[in-house]
């Protein structure tokens, strides 16, 4: 569905360009000597095959760059679930696990391979999400996300347990492969206006766009096996200092034997 997301995005600016320029289906089947119901027909199917929309850029005389800049700047809405859909998840963990990593692009196969599955567990799992409304199962076992992706969950829903778990171990996981020089991992508290904090947010939502445009593109570019998954976890919030960073009585610490100079006398200087 991601990739659906952004061929429409795509498409959707070629016509904002069209429009702009006066261009009809027919004026641009003329410019690509095809025919207009071509035209018409890649319009309505999305056909995203990166040649064609590279010749419908050639002949707009813009760069396919410009295109998904274009495109870049429709923003991605997530999808919410309804209370009832979470309820039944949350009711049936692993259900909840299989139908994260299917959404995940991870195929029923490899789910199967991976959590030591027979067809038959897999299908029973596959059935129990279409009863949901998640997926559709079709001819020779083909398996169709009907949810756009990405999915906001409910912070305080009832996967709220399971988002808490994993957010937690991605991000133990994340400080770990930093220091043994992964990949990046950065955290600060500092004073800030309300003013400079809302600005700071618009720019974290800048990037999350950024980051699932990227994911769409990237998915509809490369072949899978070029592709592994990655998390992207922001929050910008007030930070109670005190409520992390208690501290114990100094005589409570079981620091008996330390050297402490007495309060009438000056404590020795280092030099």
């Amino acid at each position: 569905m991601s990739e659906h997301r952004q061929r429409s995005s795509l498409f959707g600016a070629l016509k904002q360009i069209l429009k702009s320029q006066g261009i009809r289906y027919k004026d641009l089947a003329d410019i690509m000597q095809t025919s207009e119901p071509t035209i018409k027909r890649l319009f309505q199917e999305q056909d995203c095959k990166l040649s064609r929309l590279i010749d419908i850029c050639d002949a707009l005389g813009i760069s396919f760059n410009d295109l998904t800049g274009i495109a870049s700047n429709t923003p991605v809405e997530p999808t919410e679930l309804t209370l009832d859909i979470e309820q039944a998840l949350a009711a049936n963990p692993s259900l909840t696990s299989f139908f994260i990593l299917l959404i995940s692009e991870i195929s029923p196969e490899m789910i199967a391979q991976q959590s030591q599955l027979t067809r038959s567990d897999v299908y029973l799992y596959l059935r129990e999400l279409e009863k949901l409304g998640l997926v559709r199962l079709g001819k020779q076992d083909s398996v169709h996300i009907l949810v756009k992706r990405p999915i906001r969950w409910r912070l305080n829903g009832p996967l709220h347990h399971t988002l808490v778990r994993v957010n937690q171990n991605f991000i133990k996981e994340a400080l770990t492969n930093h220091a043994d020089g992964g990949y990046p991992f950065y955290s600060a508290s500092r004073l800030f206006s309300e003013y400079s904090i809302r600005q700071l947010n618009d720019e974290v939502e800048r990037l999350y766009q950024r980051f699932q445009q990227q994911a769409a593109l990237d998915q509809m570019f490369y072949p899978a096996s070029q592709l592994q998954p990655y998390k992207m976890v922001t929050t910008i919030a007030p930070f109670n200092v005190p409520q992390y960073f208690k501290i114990e009585k100094f005589n409570e610490r079981g620091c008996s034997g330390s050297s402490i100079p007495p309060d009438n006398r000056p404590a020795s200087k280092a030099y």
